[in-house]
């Protein structure tokens, strides 16, 4: 603050304060008009994979990125990284199978911040397995960490998401629990109930003009196959050469999904082959069927 004394008359002194005391309220608004807060996206799983995809491509737009995830060194490293190359990022830890970890996450970043602009329930693993050689506690697992976790992380952050003037949920499925292909049992329903979580909530959250969108990519350049559960090595062997040889990458994923929130488009399907998949399934649903028995006896055959 600073403080003039002139040796003027009072009336002239009044006038000339006025005029400085206007001056500098134009001047600071015009300070504020310049330099916006960065708005808020919050990336479960971003130390790697899709998620760290998506944190790149916002950080590089000015975003600032809360990074959670349950890897903390290589989490902190990551967002050190991006503070070094001049962007903004935070790190929080967060064990996304319980609810009371999203609960405490989002009291900690509220203490910080006012709101968040974008969610992305990304965190996940995999698992491939038939009814019958899938255990109770890879159910378990499969369910807390790829359907319970975008649950209770939309619970836990709709408070300050609804404090945005302009907020968007985003969820990362899988074409598998489109085509649900036999030998993904577990994995097919807890993807698949993302996608249904996420429809019945985009009509919910049109109430409050907040967008949704599922993420439902097929094979892509990943490190999904580390997390997998339940596969045989020849299984996780046959997997990994189709994500491989896939010609989409993490990168590629994460600007469809930057698309559809800038487009409030609810489908994300990447592969243009998922994307015809996923018409003939609609449109002629006995021989998709059919087709998948074939193709499962096949890959049985593969793999033996």
């Amino acid at each position: 603050m600073f403080v003039v004394f002139l040796s003027i008359s009072n009336e002239r002194s009044i006038f000339i304060c006025l005029i400085l005391q206007n001056s500098l309220v134009w001047h600071y608004t015009n300070c504020i008009k310049k330099t916006p807060m960065k708005k808020n996206i919050l990336i479960t799983g971003a130390a790697s994979g899709l998620g760290r995809a998506i944190a790149n491509l916002y950080a590089n737009k000015g975003w600032n990125i809360l990074v959670v995830d349950i890897q903390d060194e290589l989490g902190q490293t990551f967002v050190n990284e991006l503070n070094n190359n001049g962007k903004s990022a935070e790190y929080y830890h967060c064990d996304i199978g319980h609810k009371q970890s999203f609960d405490d996450l989002a009291l900690a970043i509220s203490v910080k911040h006012k709101c968040i602009d974008i969610l992305v329930n990304n965190a996940g693993v995999a698992s491939a397995g038939t009814l019958a050689s899938t255990t109770e506690a890879e159910w378990k697992k499969l369910i807390d960490l790829d359907l319970m976790s975008v649950i209770y992380g939309t619970m836990a952050m709709l408070p300050l998401l609804m404090k945005s003037k302009k907020a968007h949920i985003v969820s990362t499925a899988s074409f598998a629990g489109i085509a649900l292909m036999p030998g993904m049992m577990s994995y097919n329903v807890a993807k698949a109930g993302v996608i249904a979580f996420s429809e019945t909530l985009h009509g919910e959250m049109a109430l409050h003009n907040i967008g949704v969108s599922v993420a439902c990519p097929a094979f892509f350049q990943t490190n999904l196959v580390s997390s997998m559960t339940g596969a045989s090595e020849k299984t996780k062997g046959f997997i990994d050469k189709q994500m491989q040889t896939s010609g989409i990458t993490a990168d590629d994923v994460a600007t469809d999904i930057y698309k559809a929130v800038e487009k409030n488009t609810f489908m994300v399907i990447s592969h243009k082959e998922s994307r015809r998949q996923y018409l003939i399934k609609r449109l002629f649903p006995n021989f998709v069927l059919k087709k998948k028995i074939q193709l499962f006896k096949q890959m049985m055959k593969s793999i033996k």
